[in-house]
């Protein structure tokens, strides 16, 4: 339909006049030659070669970005930097964003744990991959990677093993000497952590710090004006298999801040003034104008907790936001001291004793100058009537031992002064002005250790500091005080920034939400919407013509779009709406109504919403005594084939719904056997809605025939031990055939299995024993042919043409990222692929489901094509300038594919009506392969060769006007070395737009294309 819809349809025909092409402009280049032993090996399974003319096409969206990890700036030439994506590989700008170029997208892993530019010779640029935060659904690497030609191409430069980069520092003149801070892996032991040292530009490397098996370098900073001088974070954490809100390993003896001034050689503990209690993640920044000036934010064992001498942070039990001038009351705790003093929501606080508050953030910052058990008078409105009341504050936390804590895990700020004298055991900002020698806690911030813990020094005003967490905190006054309102109007959750050396009030920020721009130091915020990075986690289409897509996303909430539009530019930011917050996970549309979209965010808050409406329906089981129920940070939930209507979703138990998620009923019993378990997939077969399945995280997998009377538990035998159900696929086919894909990651296992079962879970067979390491994420089944199955792992997607027993990478132009879902469209003969880092990418799989060991082995095969709609009835778009997304349509008109097992010596591929007559001949590529040509739905108008000013052959091709053929059936026929193929090709009418009318983009381009004639 509709990419390029004028060069297709009409300037195509201009360029091939003029410049006679010796394929369609629009078409790849053919397939290099199968090689004897490749064509041997097609006959059996589908070689690679014949996926080459398969292309994914980049839909978006960019409203919202993905987790930027870090970002490298040219300091002398700011216009050229790169920002690093966690999961999505690394882009570069030359021009401050207005444009971007994806690198580092290919190779073997493109999740980055950090990047660094040499500051003598900026064409040199280290990355390490593996994201170094230690977050539940990060990705992992393989080492080191250098490029000496400004990211252009990529060497991989060692370190395989290391799992995740916390760290890249080269020396500031000799770009030989680099230093690598490895983290190594999240799930489990391995030798291969600590800092390396290269002085040959990572030929060999020397291990110059180490700890334990446990214990990773978080964190590297050369001195800026003694590089020999070095400080190095030790870090020990690691996470177990489930998806906790933290590391359940965050300290240790382990972690620590170590010192050199020997480039490496030798290393001591820095202790002075920090916790002498087990640390955790530390962040280091210099400040460049005084080098003897050291900031550190540091995590401590004792983070959040109220040594001997504290005062207790005041408590007082509300939430709020801003309305008429005042501090409204959004919700007020039950038994707390709000509602005890009487106060309701909806009331508006205007001061609490003394002091006016004018907002709801002066109302917290009130509260955060008193104590537990401080009484105050309350002055408040409601219903336009001033009154006042009592208020004694409780104690903030309530009993828990971390009163000063965050609800994530983190520490408040500007407490520091409540926590006694030793309130620096429990970490915080610190400062060192000997270089780190000794240090003193400024200020008692840290915000989520785990998951941030940087802080930047302007490099030229020590006043100004930033600390980056869920909000940015900035302190003007050398951190003795810190505020969290820097990030106002961007996405929070903030990893990367960067100031300007020469300009404090240029900061470029990364976060979970995209890359942001400030002139005005954090007053005023431009977002860059142009980067296609969203981190999606699963992804669900609608029965539209053309068909939206749903998908949730890390940090994004669950968003929709379509997945083409009229005219010549594909989806833009602006068709992009939001229909969910939190963090987005599985969306799946009513395939009944469209206008109705299920969607969730975190551990189980499923919700239904009717978009024709706005109704908002909140899906929860109603509590049920002496149960407990548990649910998954991406809960799988499902509507069932036979009835849309009856809705399962699952977490320790199984649940069903006959109505939409209405009154939720448990149909299992407890899947799960460890006290965190929850289930992680979940599926009902297609031709029996008796038969389910459920598994979980903690390695259980159980199996119904009854509709969930009856559960049994299954047994894989090849599996080597627990591991998480990550996709479960009943077959369309046959009623006792599933898939299933195992995930062992967080078990400290990287294989990605894969099994079916013919028997409904009796037995079952390995399919993965030819698959290179990654875990495995999703596997689906075709909908037209049972013999071929997609497979999303963590590196890239899979197709196998025979059930499973051979698979051939489908990436093609598609990076190497982490494939979490993959959608297949019931009519559009395309596949979508949820990409955890780069947004959406479309293919049209026509071709590769009509695939068989027959047509494999054919030395010449027409495929069927799909059904083709003759667009119509859109006014056109028009952007300037550069800076700006334009989404991938797909081609306009009728794409043709057929093989050739050898090269022909000539090949003819011609569109007949239904009289059978010639209408257009098309150029077909004669070598071996698989081939597509386009159709761009006009017929031939002859035109002699003094007409046209060209030769017979050319005159016999090519059409001055391209007027379009009616709806109805044609013929597509193949010729091949004298030997005829035929196949039949329909033409719609376009569903919305049924006249026979042009868009204002194909009718300038004819205009276009008639005075190029004319003259």
């Amino acid at each position: 339909m509709w990419r390029n819809l004028t060069i297709t349809a009409i300037a195509w025909s201009t360029f091939s006049i003029l410049s006679l092409p010796s394929v369609l402009a629009d078409e790849d280049p053919p397939p290099p030659s199968l090689p004897e032993a490749a064509v041997s090996q097609a006959s059996r399974t589908l070689d690679p070669l014949w996926v080459k003319s398969m292309k994914w096409r980049s839909i978006g969206p960019t409203s919202m970005g993905g987790r930027i990890i870090d970002l490298e700036v040219i300091d002398d030439n700011p216009s050229t930097f790169y920002a690093a994506t966690a999961s999505g590989g690394l882009f570069k700008t030359e021009n401050y964003g207005v444009t971007f170029e994806a690198q580092f997208q290919f190779e073997n892993t493109i999740a980055i744990g950090d990047a660094c530019v040499s500051p003598s010779n900026p064409d040199v640029v280290w990355i390490g991959t593996g994201e170094h935060n230690a977050r539940n659904s990060v990705s992992w690497g393989d080492g080191v990677y250098k490029s000496t030609d400004g990211g252009k191409s990529w060497t991989h430069m060692g370190l395989d093993e290391s799992f995740q980069i916390g760290r890249i520092a080269i020396h500031p003149t000799d770009p030989d000497i680099v230093y690598v801070g490895a983290l190594g892996r999240l799930w489990g032991a391995n030798e291969q952590r600590g800092l390396y040292k290269t002085i040959d530009g990572g030929r060999s490397w020397e291990k110059i710090l180490y700890v334990d098996d446990m214990t990773g370098c978080i964190e590297v900073a050369l001195c800026p004006v003694d590089p020999n001088t070095i400080l190095a974070a030790m870090y020990e954490r690691r996470r177990d298999p489930f998806d906790g809100a933290n590391p359940i390993k965050r300290w240790g003896p382990g972690s620590g801040l170590f010192k050199s001034t020997d480039g490496g050689r030798s290393w001591r503990r820095v202790q002075q003034g920090l916790p002498n209690v087990p640390l955790g993640r530390i962040g280091v920044s210099y400040y460049r104008a005084n080098p003897d000036h050291v900031y550190a934010v540091v995590e401590s064992q004792e983070i959040g907790t109220a040594p001997e001498g504290s005062q207790l942070p005041a408590f007082m039990g509300i939430q709020g936001t801003d309305r008429d001038n005042a501090a409204a009351l959004t919700s007020v705790t039950e038994g707390g001291p709000a509602a005890k003093a009487g106060l309701k929501v909806g009331d508006l606080v205007l001061s609490i004793g003394d002091v006016e508050v004018g907002a709801y953030r002066e109302l917290s910052e009130q509260i955060r100058e008193h104590h537990a058990g401080d009484t105050v008078t309350i002055r408040y409105r409601r219903d336009n009537e001033e009154s006042e009341t009592e208020l004694t504050f409780g104690k903030r936390g309530g009993d828990n031992d971390r009163p000063f804590g965050t609800r994530l895990g983190g520490q408040v700020h500007n407490i520091e002064g409540q926590q006694g004298p030793d309130g620096f055991q429990t970490g915080g900002i610190f400062k060192s002005t000997d270089g780190g020698e000794s240090w003193e806690r400024i200020n008692s911030l840290n915000p989520r250790p785990f998951y941030y813990s940087q802080i930047r020094v302007d490099p030229s005003d020590e006043n100004y500091i930033y600390v980056l967490g869920i909000s940015l905190y900035r302190s003007s006054d050398g951190g003795k005080t810190f505020s969290n309102d820097a990030g106002r109007g961007v996405h929070s959750d903030h990893h990367a920034m960067w100031i300007d050396p020469t300009n404090g009030k240029h900061i470029i920020l990364g976060c979970d939400g995209g890359l942001n721009i400030t002139h005005s130091r954090t007053e005023q915020w431009e977002f860059l919407s142009n980067l296609a990075i969203g981190q999606f986690y699963h992804i669900g289409v609608d029965t539209r013509t053309p068909y939206r897509i749903y998908g949730g996303m890390q940090d994004n909430g669950s968003w929709g779009g379509p997945s083409a539009m009229r005219g010549s530019t594909g989806p833009t930011v602006g068709e992009w709406y939001a229909v969910g917050g939190g963090d987005g996970f599985v969306c799946l549309i009513d395939p009944e109504n469209p206008d109705i979209v299920y969607y969730e965010s975190q551990y189980g808050a499923m919700s239904r919403v009717d978009l024709a409406t706005g109704d908002r329906n909140r899906i929860r089981p109603p509590r049920e005594e002496g149960k407990s129920y548990r649910f998954n940070w991406k809960t799988p939930f499902l509507l069932s084939h036979h009835n849309p209507r009856i809705y399962y979703c699952a977490g320790n138990y199984v649940f069903r719904s006959l109505n939409r998620g209405e009154n939720l009923q448990r149909i299992s019993p407890e899947v799960t056997t460890h006290k965190l378990g929850t289930s992680t997939a979940l599926a009902e077969s297609p031709l029996d809605s008796n038969v389910l399945y459920v598994g979980t995280d903690d390695g259980n997998l159980w199996g119904t025939k009854n509709g969930g009377h009856d559960w049994s538990k299954l047994e894989i035998a090849d599996l080597p031990g627990t591991g998480r159900y990550s996709s479960i696929e009943t077959s369309r086919y046959q009623a006792g055939r599933a898939y299933l894909t195992v995930d062992r990651h967080y078990y400290d296992d990287d294989t990605p299995y894969v099994f079916v079962t013919e028997d409904f879970g009796e037995t079952w067979n390995a399919l993965h024993d030819k698959l290179p390491t990654g875990s495995a994420r999703v596997l689906r089944e075709d909908i037209e042919n049972e013999n071929v199955l997609y497979l999303g792992t963590e590196f890239a997607i899979w197709i196998s043409v025979d059930r499973g027993q051979d698979w051939t990478r489908l990436n093609n132009n598609l990076p190497n990222v982490a494939i979490h879902e993959i959608a297949i469209h019931p009519t559009a003969g395309e596949i979508v692929a949820g990409t955890h880092g780069r947004s959406l990418w479309i293919m049209d799989i026509a071709p590769l489901r009509q695939i068989s060991e027959d047509v494999m082995k054919a030395d010449v095969h027409l495929f069927q094509p799909a059904a083709a709609i003759e667009w119509h009835g859109f006014t056109g778009k028009r952007f300037y300038g550069q800076k700006h997304f334009l989404g991938e349509n797909p081609d306009f008109g009728a794409p043709i594919y057929y093989s050739l097992r050898e090269k022909a010596r000539r090949v003819r591929l011609t569109i007949l009506d239904e009289d059978n007559r010639v209408i257009r001949e098309l150029r077909a590529p004669s070598g071996p392969g698989l081939h597509r040509v386009l159709w761009d739905l006009r017929q031939l108008v002859r035109r002699n060769a003094q007409g046209s000013g060209r030769g017979s052959a050319q005159a016999r091709f090519f059409n001055r006007s391209g007027q379009r053929v009616q709806p109805g059936t044609f013929r597509v026929r193949l010729t091949v070395d004298g030997e005829t193929f035929t196949e039949k090709l329909t033409v719609l009418r376009d569903p919305d737009f049924p006249a026979d009318s042009l868009t204002y983009d194909e009718d300038e381009a004819i205009r276009k294309l008639e005075k190029v004639l004319d003259d």
